[in-house]
């Protein structure tokens, strides 16, 4: 049976999730990168190693994009490219220390951002938020897989 507050809930959870990350974005700004360039490094740096045809279909963006976009990250030395040992044609992307290093740094600032804010909340609050992860990210998990 279907849950006839379920597009209630969809439509606050995609706006309170999308202002919440435009907020997190504004308040602890990447200088170094667009955000299409931190996306991408992020996931360079969280799955590891990929062919570009991988790296495009992960973010959900054409290969010609997904070239340029790498083209940008490897011209400022965050990522490396290396032929594909197991097809000369291709090539494999990854995430250079100095690309861990400023996903690192994004990641700690943006923490240290939300720290903040819920140092600002009540207790009951803060209970609510953490009982709530698990939801969220299979809520996560699930919009992935469709």
């Amino acid at each position: 049976m279907a849950d006839e507050n379920a597009p209630d809930l969809a439509s606050g959870l995609r706006h309170t999730v999308t202002r919440l990350y435009l907020t997190l974005r504004r308040n602890s700004p990447i200088s170094e990168l667009s955000a299409a360039q931190a996306s991408g490094l992020a996931s360079l740096v969280d799955y590891g190693p990929m062919r570009m045809g991988e790296f495009a279909e992960r973010e959900s963006i054409r290969m010609p994009t997904a070239t340029a976009l790498i083209d940008g990250l490897h011209r400022g030395g965050y990522v490396s490219r290396e032929p594909d040992p197991d097809d000369r044609r291709a090539v494999i992307i990854a995430a250079t220390d100095t690309g861990s290093e400023i996903v690192s740094d994004i990641r700690t600032r943006r923490d240290d951002s939300v720290t903040r804010a819920l140092q600002t909340l009540s207790d009951d609050h803060r209970a609510a938020l953490a009982a709530a992860l698990p939801a969220l990210r299979e809520l996560q998990t699930r919009m992935e897989l469709s």
